[in-house]
C-alpha cells in the first residue's frame, strides 16, 4: 500500500520539476555544481536573514517590554543588523568567489604540482602492469586528474571558504563592529520620517487607552457619618426620653 503522504509529496516534487525556474536552476547544477551550490546556499541564508529582520523590527517597535523611550533605538539596531548583514554577505561572498581560486593554488600548489602528478601517474602504470591491465593513456589521465581530482577538490575548498567568508567574516565580525554607531544614524532616520512617527504615536494612543484603569464608584463606609458633629453638643439629649 503507498503512503498517501509520499504519494502528496512525488506529486507536488514531480509538478515542482516541470516549472521553469527549477529547470533553470538545474541547468546551472548541471554546468557548474561547485559554484551552483554556494551561490543556492548563500541565497537562502540571506533570504532568511530578510525576513528575521523585519519580524525583529517590527517586534521592537510593539514590544511592551522595552521602554517607549528606547523602542525606536532597538529597531533601528535590528534594522541596521539586518541590512548589514545582508550586504556583508553578498560582498564578501562575492569578494572571495573570486579569491579562493587563486588562494587554493598557493595553499595546495606542493599538493597539485606537476612532480606529483607524474608520481600518481607512475604509481598507477605500475600497478596497471602488475594486474596485466591497459595503461592509462597519458591524456586520459590528465583529464581525470585535472577534472576530477584537482577541480573537485578546489570546489570543495571553494564552498567551505566562501561560505565561511559570508556568513562567519561578514555576519559575526564585521557587523557587530559597525551595526550599534550606526543604529543612532537610523534612528535619527526614522525619527525624521512623518508617517512613522504618525504610526508611533497612534500606538502609543492606544497603548494609554489599554492602561487607563477603570474608574469604580466610591462606596461609604458604614459608620462613616459617626464623626459628623450636629447642632446640639448636648451629650444628655438621645436619652432624655429613657423614663426613670
Amino acid at each position: 500500500m503507498v503512503n498517501p503522504i509520499n504519494k502528496v509529496g512525488a506529486y507536488v516534487i514531480g509538478g515542482g520539476s516541470k516549472l521553469a525556474p527549477v529547470k533553470a536552476l538545474a541547468n546551472k547544477f548541471d554546468k557548474d555544481f561547485d559554484k551552483t551550490i554556494g551561490t543556492v546556499t548563500v541565497a537562502s541564508i540571506i533570504l532568511k536573514d530578510g525576513i528575521g529582520c523585519y519580524k525583529y523590527v517590527t517586534q521592537s517597535l510593539n514590544n511592551k517590554k522595552i521602554p517607549e523611550e528606547k523602542r525606536r533605538f532597538v529597531a533601528a539596531l535590528d534594522l541596521t543588523n539586518g541590512v548589514l548583514m545582508i550586504a556583508a554577505q553578498i560582498l564578501l561572498f562575492l569578494l572571495m568567489r573570486k579569491m579562493s581560486g587563486p588562494l587554493f593554488n598557493k595553499l595546495f600548489k606542493k599538493s597539485f604540482n606537476p612532480k606529483i602528478k607524474e608520481d600518481i601517474a607512475a604509481k598507477l602504470h605500475t600497478k596497471q602492469m602488475a594486474e596485466n591491465a591497459n595503461r592509462t593513456r597519458k591524456t586520459v589521465f590528465d583529464k581525470i586528474y585535472d577534472n576530477d581530482v584537482k577541480a573537485k577538490a578546489m570546489g570543495a575548498f571553494k564552498y567551505v571558504i566562501d561560505l565561511a567568508a559570508a556568513t562567519i567574516i561578514g555576519k559575526r565580525v564585521v557587523v557587530p563592529l559597525i551595526a550599534t554607531p550606526l543604529a543612532s544614524k537610523v534612528e535619527k532616520k526614522m525619527n525624521q520620517n512623518p508617517k512613522f512617527n504618525a504610526k508611533m504615536q497612534e500606538g502609543k494612543e492606544s497603548s494609554v487607552e489599554e492602561k487607563k484603569p477603570e474608574q469604580k464608584a466610591i462606596e461609604t463606609p458604614v459608620g462613616a457619618n459617626l464623626d459628623i458633629v450636629t447642632s446640639s453638643t448636648n451629650l444628655l439629649n438621645p436619652y432624655k426620653h429613657i423614663n426613670h
